[in-house]
């Protein structure tokens, strides 16, 4: 995966965290390869955003905020909004984002009813996210979620009590079957303060990231670990992964040689 252009970014405004749960202010975080982005929540190097979300499997507990569970879940859709859920201090907006290709086009955040050929087998799933793209030719497109957004501003979240992320996914035939998973953070994103473009050892949005390939045009569920995530080489360089640090989840296509057009569903954290 090489460094992307300049993002593109669309998304939602989210309910500042002060405003739900209390206190705090915020960083912001990069999409798939490189900065950019606005401060409700924004792509890596080179990216365009716009979002949805997704959810978890895991047991939950009390959190204190409306008697909800505690949350390995970050997003199940069925609330048809384009907020992650409202869970053990997570609030953010999701986005979608691309490499800025000029004659590309980015299909706009998508949360939506299955129906028909769509609807997932032996689920009771009644939404899901939807992704499209074509013609872009550098990294390609992707979609995201801000894990906290405090006054307006993405902030870091800590992900320590959990191993990886879990997810459900199905392409449409002819389409890109590879999914990168991304975690922009205090090292790699602009916000951070930690990387700067201006030193070529600094780069911004050398995101932690693993791949999964082999996505199928029907669904299936999908897991990595964060300890199989590893950075591309050309920026700042991370020691070791800080899970305290996180802004975003991401996913990333490459749109090079054919379209994207992904559906991603129950997106969640795997407890440890």
């Amino acid at each position: 995966m090489t460094r992307a252009r300049t993002a593109r970014t669309t998304r939602a405004t989210a309910t500042p965290v002060a405003a739900v749960f209390g206190g705090g202010q915020g960083g912001a975080p990069n999409a798939e390869a490189g900065n950019g982005g606005s401060n409700a929540g924004s792509p890596g190097v080179g990216g365009t955003s716009a979002g949805a979300g997704g959810a978890s499997t895991a047991g939950a507990s009390g959190n204190g905020f409306g008697g909800a569970p505690t949350g390995d879940q970050i997003d199940d859709f069925e609330d048809l909004d384009e907020f992650i859920l409202r869970l053990s201090m997570r609030n953010g907006p999701w986005y979608v984002f691309s490499d800025g290709t000029a004659t590309g086009t980015l299909g706009k955040l998508t949360i939506a009813t299955l129906t028909g050929s769509d609807v997932r087998p032996g689920s009771t799933s009644t939404a899901a996210l939807h992704l499209t793209a074509t013609g872009f030719i550098d990294w390609g497109a992707g979609v995201g979620a801000d894990m906290v957004n405090q006054m307006g501003k993405k902030a870091p979240y800590d992900v320590s009590a959990y191993r990886g992320i879990r997810f459900y996914a199905k392409v449409a035939s002819g389409t890109s079957t590879t999914v990168k998973v991304l975690l922009p953070n205090i090292y790699s994103d602009v916000d951070g303060g930690k990387c700067t473009d201006a030193e070529a050892a600094k780069h911004c949005g050398d995101h932690l990231f693993t791949s999964v390939s082999g996505l199928k045009t029907t669904w299936q569920v999908y897991e990595v670990k964060f300890a199989d995530f590893a950075q591309q080489g050309f920026g700042l360089k991370q020691a070791t992964f800080d899970p305290s640090g996180v802004y975003s989840v991401q996913f990333t296509l490459a749109n090079k040689t054919t379209p994207i057009d992904i559906w991603f569903d129950d997106v969640s954290f795997i407890p440890k």
